[in-house]
């Protein structure tokens, strides 16, 4: 249970405003001692609810450890030479392999983990019965000895209660032990949010491609969902393996224009190899790579190329789509001046005769609104010539994207009506990579989806399968400030009403971003499980500390974490609820090179 020739002592214990209470341990300074008591090692001290028949041992989470020798600890402030010849005597105590000099100690922090370890006295009539993990019972006693949790223990109890359940996935393993593997529930994680926060570099797209290959990967019976908004292009690399093993996944272009010519060309001629090879070149050339990939380019080749045959990589189509879904919000958003309003009753009245989103009926009304008064303006019209030309500028827009459309083979297209019937099937797994060059389509176009997968599950009562939305760049999507970006209120609006309402019915949101303090605080306030790493802005930290009480250990924790490196919290998904681990995650691209050295030699 506990670590062999590791003892220290419980020095004090005090009130903490973030966690209850924050406790201080000596343990003697030993150098291999240093390499073991590390942020995010448990340890354990007998606490007041201890009997003559069980011992009781609170569980601490230590949050920080540092070597401290007397001799140094009374500043730099006295004579230079002194105090230099003091700091190099000291230095030689650092190589001791005993606790022999009581000059060093390891001064650590800890919090409580609210749980502890109930172990039966020996001889007592009850010394036979095995260890139990349960809720705090009492507080620790300051001046009794602590000890380290061995692997085993640790992992029982960072693990508690999943080891047996089903529908756990291996997240990674705790930083400090590589032998102590975090699990969490998948569906609990998904369906009640989660959150992805980190500094630029620190890599929350790894993270996410990771999470990602753990969820479709790992359980052949687990149907799982999951539509990625990627504004930078960068999940057709991170997610290929996914793509192109998963059936049912797909790269969603909701323009034609928001992929290469010859990406156009091949979806008309998909017969003509020429075009197929030019295109797969094309879309590696365009997709943003992490620098451990961009050496591995060229083995990209086989399965985009793939990807392409296979019509994975599709054009959103306009087919099913009304004019109401094209100018609905403009519509909607109309200021009440007369002008205006005269101008939006005309539009509908001419909507309901052809409401279908034909290249003819987007015609019809482009005509209409071109010979329209208001577009021409004058005394008491110019906000309803305001809204004529926004309308206009989207139909010539939309009238373009159908044109083009029509030429393309039914193959290579699909439509809002069929991704959320898929999205709502529950005999398959789903991916749905969504991309556009235009930011204001991929947050307009979250709004249609995740609404009608809302109106959807709420009149059929359903509550599966599981879908997340997982929103990479959040602050794009959720802002605070929502007037200063087209689109941002729709795309706001929809995830606001997924995080507060879709666990109802199966429907959960992931947010990633590095700049927590642009994001609209109510939606920050619902994710029940959180991953954050290196966050140098006080602010950003400040936010994550109040949505789960955190101490400031803990959050500086983690401006020391390398690559891969997280700590992970949830309310509802691992074994110790709101408590902080620290995980180290797999590195994504060493999984996406196996990938590809396989395809390679196929």
């Amino acid at each position: 249970m506990f670590k062999e020739g590791i003892t220290g002592t419980l020095m004090s214990m005090e009130k903490s405003n973030q966690t209850k209470l924050g406790f201080e341990v000596w343990f003697p300074f030993v150098r291999e001692h240093m390499m073991q008591i590390r942020e995010g090692s448990l340890v354990a001290v007998r606490n007041f609810s201890s009997s003559d028949t069980e011992h009781r041992y609170s569980v601490l989470r230590i949050t920080s450890a540092m070597p401290t020798h007397y001799a140094l600890m009374t500043g730099k402030d006295g004579y230079p030479g002194f105090m230099e010849e003091a700091a190099r005597s000291a230095s030689k105590d650092w190589e001791q392999k005993k606790p022999i000099e009581d000059t060093t100690k390891i001064r650590c922090d800890a919090v409580p983990t609210n749980l502890e370890i109930r172990k039966p006295r020996m001889g007592t009539g009850s010394g036979g019965g095995q260890p139990e993990i349960a809720s705090e019972s009492s507080m620790s006693m300051p001046g009794e000895r602590v000890r380290v949790l061995d692997d085993d223990w640790t992992g029982r109890v960072i693990n508690r209660g999943l080891q047996q359940m089903e529908g756990v996935i291996k997240l990674g393993t705790l930083t400090n032990s590589p032998k102590v593997d975090i699990l969490a529930l998948w569906d609990s994680m998904i369906r009640t949010h989660f959150g992805v926060f980190a500094y630029t570099n620190a890599g929350k797209s790894n993270l996410l491609s990771t999470l990602a290959s753990e969820l479709f990967n790992n359980e052949p019976g687990r149907k799982v969902k999951m539509v990625v908004y990627d504004l930078m292009g960068e999940y057709g690399a991170l997610l290929v393996d996914m793509l192109y093993n998963v059936e049912n996944a797909r790269i969603v272009c909701l323009s034609p224009y928001a992929v290469p010519d010859s990406v156009r060309q091949f979806w008309k001629t998909p017969h003509d190899s020429g075009v197929l090879e030019q295109a797969a070149r094309k879309i590696i050339g365009t997709t943003i790579l992490p620098k451990r990939l961009v050496s591995e380019k060229d083995k990209f080749l086989k399965p985009v190329r793939s990807l392409l045959q296979d019509g994975k990589i599709r054009l959103l189509s306009l087919d099913g789509s009304t004019l109401e879904d094209l100018l609905g919000d403009l519509l909607d958003g109309a200021d009440s001046s007369s002008a205006t309003q005269d101008l939006v009753k005309q539009t509908r009245e001419r909507i309901e005769e052809r409401p279908d989103a034909t290249a003819s009926n987007v015609d019809g009304i482009i005509n209409f609104l071109e010979g329209h008064p208001s577009h021409l303006g004058g005394t008491g019209k110019i906000k309803a010539k305001g809204l004529n030309e926004s309308m206009l500028a989207c139909l010539h827009r939309e009238l373009q994207i159908i044109r083009e459309g029509e030429e393309i083979d039914t193959k290579f297209k699909i439509s809002m009506d069929e991704m959320t019937a898929d999205l709502n099937n529950d005999d398959a797994s789903s991916l749905y990579v969504i991309q556009d060059g235009n930011d204001v389509s991929v947050r307009t176009f979250s709004n249609k989806l995740g609404s009608r997968m809302l109106n959807t599950r709420r009149r059929q009562g359903r509550l599966s399968p599981t879908v997340s939305f997982v929103y990479d760049e959040a602050d794009q999507f959720i802002a605070q400030d929502d007037k200063q970006q087209l689109g941002m209120r729709d795309s706001k609006y929809v995830a606001e009403q997924l995080a507060r309402r879709g666990r109802k019915y199966g429907l959960g949101i992931g947010i990633a971003t590095q700049r927590i303090i642009y994001l609209a605080t109510n939606i920050l306030g619902q994710p029940h499980t959180y991953f954050v790493s290196r966050l140098p802005r006080e602010t950003d930290r400040t936010r994550i500390q109040e949505a789960f009480g955190l101490s400031d250990e803990a959050m500086q924790e983690s401006l020391r974490f390398g690559a891969g490196q997280w700590l992970l919290m949830s309310h509802s998904a691992t074994g110790m609820d709101g408590i902080p681990i620290p995980i180290q995650l797999p590195d994504a691209n060493d999984r996406i090179i196996r990938f590809l050295d396989a395809m390679v030699n196929e």
